[in-house]
């Protein structure tokens, strides 16, 4: 079995980090003006968003293992959140859309023509999908939801909501009556983080995903979810690594580069080791999605809680080891902190994840108990 990724996938990850090289403002100082959506052209003209679309549908026909590699490099590059966000709904929308749907939607996706926002969280009501009071019926939607990545430049919005008393998702049209929002005031605004409200917002005949399967799609939206966040993260941590390695290297202290001295070669290795760890885990859960094994849901809270652990002490490692100037806006680091902050609460936190890894394996075992005592 090849556990490594193929000459294709590390084309593409090394492809996608030049063009987002070509775009110096995404890492600029001040993040108000690293959002720059010109980065959405140019990576629908380079093909990524036609990956994951099926090929009778005119895309490629990829699996999220193929994308595995770009995502990390998106978390690198800081990438706008539309990017991954119209992603994740991609895969929903093959795996839960009608044929109509399908036809509709895909093809618009396949050529970079529309972007999907997520819209999950709501004030006070936890991360868990069952808390979820955003409310559909009578062809509307009704609720208030927070944190929603790059809402002002998205043409959909994938909505978790209750549909017929259960949590469900709903896709909705920006521009469709009763649809309001406002920018959150936040520590990236890079993210473009909206609240978004629904005020009995109109809802298209064919807005309901997975509907005979809601239980289904909603728990895949969070896994493959949960999953590109890990990427996102994985990619903000080697970013990290590198440039405190460098930096080491350079920076000259008592007649050495500091990188001789012990404690900081320790930062470094640890820094490494946990990056690679975080890469294990990323990997697998990329796989475990894609393949939809019976163990997804607890390889993609791994993954999403412990990448977000090494993203944040990354960025707190690196920004040490810069000493006096790591802490300066104009090195830039603090956009890397504010950014995996903002990703270690979407879609669960590292201790929601650490508890549905728990409860999946307490299941598990539970399972497989009651099957010993069913052969027995």
């Amino acid at each position: 079995m090849n556990f490594g990724f193929n000459e294709e996938q590390k084309s593409l990850g090394e492809t996608v980090a030049q063009l987002l090289g070509d775009y110096p403002s995404l890492l600029a100082p001040d993040p108000a003006e690293g959002r720059d959506l010109s980065v959405w052209n140019a990576l629908a003209e380079l093909g990524l968003f036609s990956l994951l679309v099926p090929e009778d549908h005119g895309g490629v026909g990829l699996s999220l293992v193929d994308i595995a590699l770009a995502v990390e490099t998106l978390g690198a590059g800081l990438a706008p959140s539309i990017i991954a966000s119209t992603l994740i709904a991609t895969d929903i929308i093959v795996r839960f859309g009608t044929e109509q749907q399908r036809a509709e939607l895909l093809p618009r996706i396949d050529a970079g023509e529309i972007r999907i926002s997520t819209a999950v969280l709501e004030a006070g009501q936890g991360y868990h999908p069952d808390m979820v009071q955003t409310l559909t019926g009578g062809n509307g939607i009704t609720g208030t939801k927070i944190l929603v990545p790059d809402a002002d430049i998205a043409d959909y919005f994938l909505i978790l909501a209750r549909v017929d008393g259960r949590p469900g998702l709903v896709l909705a049209q920006r521009e469709a009556r009763g649809v309001s929002m406002r920018p959150h005031d936040d520590i990236d605004p890079s993210c473009g983080l909206h609240e978004l409200r629904f005020d009995g917002a109109a809802l298209s005949e064919g807005a309901f995903l997975g509907h005979k399967t809601a239980q289904d799609a909603v728990s895949r939206f969070y896994d493959v979810a949960a999953t590109v966040h890990a990427g996102l993260q994985i990619g903000i941590s080697a970013h990290m690594l590198d440039v405190s390695v460098d930096y080491a290297g350079t920076r000259v202290q008592f007649g050495k580069p500091i990188g001789s001295f012990q404690a900081v070669k320790h930062r470094c290795a640890d820094m490494a080791v946990a990056v690679e760890a975080g890469r294990s885990a990323a990997y697998y859960a990329f796989w475990a999605v894609a393949e939809d094994v019976p163990d997804r849901s607890r390889a993609s809270s791994m993954a999403k809680a412990y990448c977000g652990e090494v993203a944040r002490n990354a960025c707190s490692e690196a920004i040490q080891i810069h000493g006096g100037m790591g802490f300066t806006w104009e090195l830039g680091l603090h956009r890397f902190l504010r950014r995996a902050n903002v990703l270690e609460h979407a879609f669960g936190n590292h201790v929601w994840h650490y508890e549905r890894v728990m409860s999946e394996t307490l299941a598990s075992h539970v399972g497989a108990g009651e099957a010993d005592r069913d052969a027995a």
